[in-house]
């Protein structure tokens, strides 16, 4: 087993050594391109009920939810609100943690608006901002643009 890491740690060591003019050469065009890329592939993706049910049909019964509960809604009921924001969290919930949605297919997008969603609700709610804190920094971890934000 410490052969299989040995042989992994200089396999990063000779990878991260590549030499310098190769670097620079080819890596300055190549990665103007990604990043190009990277920066267009957030506003490409469809978050959009449809696509998403299409992708996981588990999806239509947090949209089912979500939509008798803003039906319930009215200004002077705090439980109807609280139901639409339980409805919102836990539609976020279900994309963070359960749905098959890949990243790349809009999981953590849709997350984020769910729970932005519950967020102008109930601005004090702090686990709808643990989770949306905890999404973006994923997103500013991989060096991506939040979506959402300008």
């Amino acid at each position: 087993m410490s052969k299989v890491w040995i042989l992994a740690a200089a396999m990063l060591i000779v990878t991260a050594c590549g030499s310098p003019a190769e670097d620079s050469a080819a890596g300055e065009g190549t990665q103007a391109v990604e990043n190009a890329m990277e920066q267009e592939a957030p506003a490409k993706r469809d978050v959009s009920n449809e696509t998403l049910v299409g992708l996981d049909p588990e999806i239509q019964t947090y949209i089912d939810r979500v939509a008798e509960a803003k039906a319930g809604v009215t200004s002077d009921d705090a439980a109807s609100q609280m139901t639409l924001i339980e409805a919102y969290m836990a539609f976020g919930d279900y994309m963070t943690y359960e749905s098959p949605v890949s990243p790349r297919q809009g999981k953590y997008h849709r997350a984020l608006i769910e729970y932005r969603h519950a967020l102008e609700l109930d601005p004090d709610n702090e686990k709808a901002q643990i989770e949306i804190a905890q999404i973006e920094d994923i997103y500013r971890s991989m060096n991506r643009p939040i979506p959402g934000e300008g």
